[in-house]
């Protein structure tokens, strides 16, 4: 993680890695996704995430696909390697410190046309939440929960998405309730946009949501969340006999590195 890209994580909450996958690891990834179509679930509009807002109501809810790292091989290989990669594990042992652990399970965020968004949400301000937060120390980065997204699709200006308030991870005030409806001070507000094969980064206490998606491609996001390895926001899942070395080292409960905790170079 050079100098540039820590300014601006820092910066903004938010980091966009370009061509971390190949074009064949991209074409893996949809075709694994499509040969297992039936495991999507589409939400509810029970379920509905826009929070009644106008600006970010859509035709239909978003579909999730969890079970990424347990499917049949090939088709869990791409997957797999994604947990941890190795041009990402840099930066997740300069964001979160060596000994780094996958607290979510890894799962895919698929959008179609019309889809609906999902309204902004993020811990900054004005409580401390001891999961999910930012401070800086020390000259040093500390992050509690921490998203790691693949894109296996471009998205582009004016697409939908994920959108960002920069900066608002280290706000002392609670983010105003039109903005977080999109429907107020929309000139603060970024929509990512990258191309197929990169990866966003960003810290779960930057206020963050999601557009409808408006393109005719789908939005497909592979989605995992790590924290420190001494942290834990959901239980620690077990470690399956499929898991190889360096995936077992992010897959191991919470305890302090001290304590001869596997970390990843």
């Amino acid at each position: 993680m050079n100098d540039d890209e820590k300014y601006l994580f820092d910066l903004n909450g938010y980091l966009v890695i370009e061509g971390v996958l190949t074009r064949e690891e991209i074409d893996i990834s949809n075709q694994a996704i499509d040969r297992y179509s039936e495991k999507m679930r589409i939400r509810s509009r029970e379920e509905r995430l826009d929070g009644n807002s106008d600006m970010l109501r859509g035709t239909h809810g978003r579909g999730e696909f969890g079970g990424l790292l347990e499917l049949e091989s090939p088709w869990c290989d791409p997957f797999r390697q994604m947990l941890v990669h190795p041009k990402i594990v840099p930066y997740l042992n300069e964001i979160l410190g060596k000994g780094f652990r996958m607290d979510h399970q890894m799962f895919l965020i698929s959008m179609d046309k019309g889809a609906e968004g999902f309204i902004f949400h993020g811990s900054s301000g004005p409580e401390f939440d001891p999961n999910q937060y930012y401070i800086f120390q020390n000259g040093k980065m500390h992050c509690g929960l921490t998203v790691v997204t693949f894109q296996l699709g471009d998205v582009n200006p004016g697409d939908g998405g994920l959108i960002v308030i920069p900066g608002s991870h280290k706000s002392n005030f609670s983010c105003p309730v039109q903005m977080k409806r999109y429907e107020k001070h929309q000139e603060h507000i970024r929509q990512i946009t990258c191309k197929a094969g990169s990866v966003v980064i960003f810290t779960e206490a930057v206020t963050h949501g999601t557009l409808p998606w408006t393109a005719d491609h789908p939005r497909r996001s592979v989605l995992t969340r790590y924290t420190a390895g001494n942290l834990a926001f959901v239980p620690a899942y077990n470690i399956p006999e499929w898991a190889d070395e360096r995936q077992r080292s992010v897959m191991e409960p919470p305890y302090h590195t001290r304590l001869n905790r596997p970390v990843l170079d």
